[in-house]
């Protein structure tokens, strides 16, 4: 298939989240690591320009790094806005190192398994934008990446908002798309675990 365009773009950094430009999808990802065990997992959530929920995923995936952990979620990010036919999306991350390696000249020389395969995604036939967010504007997507044990290796999708994390994402004025259910009480996220 021809390439017709694949924009990866320096963006702004966001504090807080931000919705992307009518016709795009923004997906927000998030790598995280049980300190005690070492196990990782991840996860993102899909949000239209109506600040709407469009998906979210979560998929465990054993013992890596925290920056593998990253490119996981960005990967898995990706593939499902191609797999649901998205044809513009902006992903974010909140991990410096991940944007950057993406984003750079040097970016192959970051010793990832999974980064050729985020560069496959990349140039396939559709219009991508990559943004760093601070990790204030990434709480949906972090919490969402607990929501699978990492030891089972599975992949989940949802196209509505899990119960697991149905506060966050009133707290963060997302509306679910598949139940039409507005979410918009404004107050400030509270983080259970006092990062």
């Amino acid at each position: 298939m021809e390439k017709l365009l694949t924009c990866v773009v320096d963006c702004l950094t966001f504090d807080r989240w931000e919705a992307p430009a009518a016709g795009w999808i923004k997906i927000n990802t998030d790598g995280s690591r049980n300190t005690s065990t070492g196990l990782t997992s991840c996860g993102g959530v899909g949000r239209d320009s109506e600040s709407r929920w469009c998906f979210g995923f979560a998929k465990g995936i054993g013992s890596c790094s925290c920056l593998e952990a990253e490119f996981w979620g960005i990967y898995e990010g990706l593939a499902t806005a191609w797999s649901l036919r998205y044809p513009r999306v902006f992903i974010e991350t909140d991990n410096r190192e991940a944007y950057e390696a993406i984003v750079s000249s040097n970016s192959r020389k970051v010793g990832s398994s999974i980064l050729p395969s985020i560069f496959e995604l990349l140039s396939r036939s559709w219009e991508v934008q990559v943004g760093f967010v601070r990790r204030e504007g990434n709480v949906v997507a972090d919490a969402i990446s607990r929501l699978v044990l990492p030891t089972s290796l599975e992949y989940r999708c949802w196209l509505e908002v899990p119960l697991a994390i149905r506060e966050l994402v009133m707290a963060d004025g997302i509306h679910d798309a598949a139940s039409g259910t507005q979410f918009s009480i404004p107050r400030a996220y509270d983080d259970p675990g006092g990062r």
